[in-house]
């Protein structure tokens, strides 16, 4: 008969096929993935897959991103009489300004605080917008100030008074 063939103990009408993989190799790959299955399970119970996940997700979300570039005071004897500062927006979305303070080591001095910053916040800076805001009528004492410069959206930006 023609086409027949005998394979050790099987009866075959095909010609011998002899695919496959060797028993180094799928155990190889048995260990990969079960090794990797039990770091999925361990980042879980961990909290890291939830992390990574917030960390893509704060990625891909557009938020408030400025800086301070400077700010100068002027003074009469030892007192802060007045204060300029200017912001620049380097982000891609509207950054609305929540609070402005002056920080040192023992005293933080908020200079204007929004007190509904949906509503009525203290200025808006656009994407690429410089804006200057200016006070005056303070009475602060003099010394090595940060300032900083807090959004609606709970962004930070320091600078050093100079």
């Amino acid at each position: 008969m023609k086409g027949f063939h005998q394979n050790r103990n099987n009866f075959s009408f095909s010609s011998p096929n002899y695919l496959g993989i060797s028993e180094v190799v799928g155990a190889t790959i048995l260990l990969v993935i079960s090794v990797a299955l039990s770091l999925l399970i361990f980042g879980y119970f961990h909290g890291y897959i939830s992390e990574l996940g917030n960390a893509l997700i704060n990625t891909l979300n557009k938020h408030c991103e400025f800086e301070v570039m400077s700010a100068v005071a002027n003074t009469s004897g030892s007192t802060i009489t007045s204060l300029s500062i200017a912001l620049y927006n380097y982000g891609g979305v509207a950054c609305p300004i929540s609070g402005v303070f002056l920080l040192n080591g023992s005293a933080i001095y908020p200079i204007k605080v929004s007190s509904n910053c949906v509503a009525s916040p203290i200025t808006v800076l656009n994407p690429g917008q410089v804006e200057i805001l200016n006070y005056t009528g303070l009475n602060i004492p003099y010394h090595n100030y940060e300032v900083r410069v807090v959004s609606c959206d709970g962004f930070i930006a320091e600078g050093r008074l100079g």
